[in-house]
């Protein structure tokens, strides 16, 4: 009979410390169902209390991110490495750190240094290392040189525990490469790790028969390829127990960070089902698209929020529900509580009335995919949405509150100058009123469409990015397990000023929001919304210096309302059948000539704001600010 070996599992920084790893607690409770003896650390709490909560934030998110944070665990994996190349990290550091006079001044070079030597020794002599066969680290981007650095040091120390990797760090190729690079690591897992983890522990002296294991033999790197996917449906809640028993061991200043700023994470699919956009590698780590019941999501965030007295959570998943995310709105709601909710959506997939729905459940943060406002430029991202939808996704979220936390990605090597110019004109129909993006330069990943076809994005050849050249020596990094690639461009299309267009739109949307707090008036502050008069419009319009106020009669208002969402022409035509095609037509070029609709291909979109979803109900009276109003009748420009 096979002894079980015992299990521990780790998730190392540079993990934020408002959202517990959910990989930690489904591994958990997945072996423990089955009888493992496993216990789980986080210790990315235990950094960030060493670090300091604003220095470890500042250290993994913009303008810095957990990959570049995790550079000082080279001084731990390569030492003679950063002995000769000490003052090169300090330069890039210093860099990173120009522009906030806090950190300059609060979180020195050497300051760093120090507190990364503190949580490595405190790793390794506070963690029982002897209590357990196999230990496993899960890895996302920034988490590889803090693993390799605890991993190398315990089997230097206890050469007979096995060391296994695990995520979306060290998937397919590159957990090859890892595991012929390093040899303190005895396996890899690449894709669902819950079964492989459970063979280990279980029945190791038949490696060759678990799933989507990586292992050595005699030299050479075995990979058990496997298309069998687990049933997530069948997975135990996640518990969470761990987390906030390390959570009590750390110091105040990071507990009272999570507990006011904390989410749960909440699964509720795995992969992609678009699998399509050429700058995106997430589904190589879940490459089957599924989904958990809406039953099984409702059961996990209901249990969850009476064990823990938690009302804010994460929604795990490249996108909400393909199809039946109302019914688990309907489902959330019975319960009455004031939830909050973050989850990321498609562009296209949401009516307006959708967006409403997802408010009144609690979805009070929606990242939506939106990448570009160039047609051109959303092509050779494949992203399957048009510029119509990007435009309708922020309008609905303005409309009800909702904040949309969205990227722009810039520095395609394709990137041309009519991508530019094409997001440039059609900002300046909203840019006075929706919110402006973050920028993300792209970066080629591994296993991207981009990485896996660079000829075809105008890429003469990949090379490595500046900070895994500083990190790695060049004879490791050579042996191929880099997660990011920079490139070197066939042709040059020149230089785009995206940072000067986005800082314009901030400035500009900053202004009008001061002003509109000041004045306190509807026009001042919203910008650009229409009031329904049951057989008129009325529409305020302030996204130039004067207040233009548009008046629509019957017939108008009935096209107009039919563009809340993006409809075609032809859908138009068939629900207005009484409408001429020749006034129909005209209508909505004037429409479009006022800026009062966004059109792309005759598909149509009407931009002011929704008055009676901004103010809950609609007001007989408007008040008027003092500026100049010049009233116009579009029935007048037909």
């Amino acid at each position: 009979m096979y002894d079980k070996k015992s299990v521990l599992l780790l998730s190392m920084p540079f993990a934020g410390a408002a959202i517990p790893s959910i990989q930690l607690p489904i591994l958990e409770g997945y072996l423990k169902k089955r009888g493992i003896n496993v216990s789980t650390r986080h210790l990315y709490l235990k950094a960030a209390e060493h670090y300091g909560i604003n220095n470890y934030n500042f250290l993994i998110y913009p303008p810095n991110d957990s990959y570049t944070a995790q550079m000082l665990f080279s001084k731990y994996v390569f030492p003679e490495h950063w002995e000769i190349n000490i003052e090169k990290f300090q330069q890039y550091f210093q860099k990173q750190s120009s522009q906030n006079t806090e950190i300059q001044t609060n979180f020195t070079f050497e300051m760093y240094i120090q507190r990364t030597d503190i949580f490595y020794e405190w790793v390794l002599n506070q963690v029982d290392w002897r209590a357990y066969d196999i230990i496993g680290f899960t890895l996302n981007y920034g988490q590889l040189l803090p693993s390799l650095a605890i991993a190398k040091k315990i089997k230097e120390l206890q050469p007979e525990k096995k060391i296994i990797f695990g995520g979306s760090r060290t998937v397919g190729t590159m957990g090859v490469r890892v595991l012929e690079t390093f040899p303190y690591v005895d396996f890899i897992v690449s894709g669902d790790g819950e079964e492989a983890l459970y063979r280990i522990a279980s029945d190791f002296d038949h490696l060759e028969s678990i799933p989507r294991l990586m292992y050595k033999k005699e030299n050479e790197v075995l990979w058990n390829k496997s298309e069998g996917i687990v049933d997530i449906n069948q997975l135990s809640v996640p518990s969470y127990d761990s987390f906030y028993a390390e959570l009590n061991t750390v110091s105040e200043e990071v507990q009272q960070y999570f507990h006011y700023y904390g989410r749960l994470p909440v699964e509720i699919s795995r992969g992609c089902w678009w699998n399509r956009c050429s700058f995106c590698n997430l589904n190589l780590q879940h490459p089957t698209y599924r989904e958990k019941t809406v039953e099984k999501i409702v059961e996990e965030i209901q249990l969850l929020s009476d064990k823990y007295k938690m009302l804010s959570f994460q929604i795990i998943g490249n996108t909400l529900l393909k199809k039946d995310y109302g019914n688990l709105c309907e489902k959330i709601k019975k319960f009455g509580k004031d939830f909050s909710f973050f989850v990321e959506a498609r562009a296209g997939q949401l009516a307006s009335t959708d967006y409403t729905m997802l408010k009144d459940t609690g979805f009070t943060t929606i990242q939506t995919g939106i990448e570009s406002f160039s047609p051109h430029y959303l092509k050779k991202m494949n992203k399957g949405a048009r510029v119509i939808d990007n435009v309708a996704a922020l309008k609905f979220c303005k409309e009800n509150g909702i904040i949309n936390a969205y990227n722009l990605i810039i520095d395609y090597p394709n990137e041309e100058p009519v991508d530019f110019e094409e997001t440039k004109k059609n900002i300046q129909l909203f840019k006075q009123y929706l919110d402006p993006p973050q920028i993300c330069s792209l970066r080629v990943l591994y296993g991207s469409p981009i990485h896996q076809n660079p000829s075809e994005y105008n890429i003469e050849s990949l090379t490595f990015v500046p900070i895994d050249q500083l990190m790695y020596p060049q004879e490791v990094l050579e042996k191929g397990f880099n997660f990011v690639s920079d490139f070197k461009k066939r042709i040059d299309y020149g230089i785009n000023d995206w940072n000067a267009l986005v800082d314009d739109w901030k400035k500009e949307r900053e202004r009008l929001q001061l002003e509109g707090l000041k004045r306190q008036t509807p026009i001042d502050q919203f910008i650009f919304y229409f009031v329904d008069g049951a057989s008129f419009i009325k529409i305020y319009d302030k996204r130039q210096a004067d207040v233009k106020i548009y008046v629509l009669d019957e017939r108008e208002r009935m096209v107009f309302l039919s563009c809340i969402d993006v409809i075609s022409f032809q859908e138009i035509q068939d629900r207005y059948p009484h409408i001429p095609e020749y006034e129909l037509a005209a209508i909505l070029d004037s429409f479009e000539h006022n800026g009062l609709v966004f059109c792309e291909d005759e598909y149509y979109l009407c931009l002011p704001l929704q008055y009676s979803l901004l103010f809950g109900t609609q007001q007989k009276n408007i008040t008027q600010n003092k500026n100049q109003t010049t009233v116009i009748s579009c029935e007048s420009n037909i």
